[in-house]
């Protein structure tokens, strides 16, 4: 009898560490797929150092809300050092965090970490539906943390703060909904032509397209049935963006020109 009892706690022993692991399991695949859902991809085509787009896309109050901003941090930097100048390695610059945001707007990294890597290109993704009541321009405000390398092996830390970034929100009217990433656009990476399927009619479609500096960028498009085909043999390789409107909604979308 004894040793049925020890079998049978063993066996419930077991069986309680088994399910553990698994809830354990399920709740980590759980949070991973919700850091992949709200999460950006850094263009590495951009080369040159800085923050792109320079300015953000307006947004709507009451509406949701989402763009990512591409950092290309330079690879060194010159830094007062014992009152020299002299050039530090950058091994990566930290996001503190993102002060100023409209009500309802959140941010993410990538890297999670929001250290982003001295010589690359990283990513960050602004998110959310921006509260009805907020409207009017909001400058951010961006404590970040330098982490280089003078001489390229003396470490070094430096405190700063990054102002230029700033975004504006429309007044809330309750009229046209924001949708992001609702439509299809393919290939992407585009080459010569970017095909825009649409969930309403072409030929009724407002279509405008933007480079990373907010610039309006006019390009050749035919429209047939619910498709847009771009002609975009003139764009310089890089990230776009677009909108298209049906007159009641607009659809963002972005694509990179290989």
């Amino acid at each position: 009898m004894q040793e049925v009892f020890s079998k049978k706690w063993k066996f419930e022993l077991q069986y309680t560490w088994s399910m553990k692991k698994i809830i354990l399991n399920l709740s980590l695949l759980g949070f991973a797929l919700n850091v992949t859902a709200q999460s950006c991809v850094p263009d590495t085509t951009i080369t040159q150092p800085g923050h792109y787009p320079d300015q953000l896309p307006v947004g709507n109050a009451g509406q949701y809300y989402q763009e990512t901003v591409q950092f290309n941090v330079p690879a060194d930097t010159s830094v007062d050092f014992n009152g020299n100048q002299v050039t530090a390695n950058i091994d990566s610059i930290k996001v503190l965090a993102v002060n100023g945001l409209p009500a309802g707007i959140n941010y993410t990294c990538n890297p999670v970490s929001c250290a982003l890597p001295g010589g690359k290109t990283s990513c960050g993704l602004l998110y959310g539906t921006i509260d009805s009541t907020e409207s009017g321009h909001f400058p951010f405000v961006i404590p970040v943390r330098i982490y280089a390398r003078i001489g390229g092996t003396f470490p070094y830390q430096q405190p700063d703060t990054i102002y230029s970034l700033s975004m504006d929100v429309n007044v809330y009217t309750g009229q046209k909904r924001i949708l992001q990433n609702a439509l299809s656009a393919y290939p992407n990476p585009a080459g010569n032509e970017l095909f825009i399927a649409l969930p309403f009619s072409a030929y009724n479609a407002e279509l405008s397209v933007f480079d990373r500096q907010g610039k309006r960028i006019e390009l050749p498009r035919e429209r047939e049935y619910n498709l847009l085909t771009l002609n975009t043999l003139s764009l310089a390789p890089g990230m776009y963006y677009g909108e298209v409107s049906d007159g009641k909604q607009v659809y963002r979308f972005h694509f990179i020109r290989h």
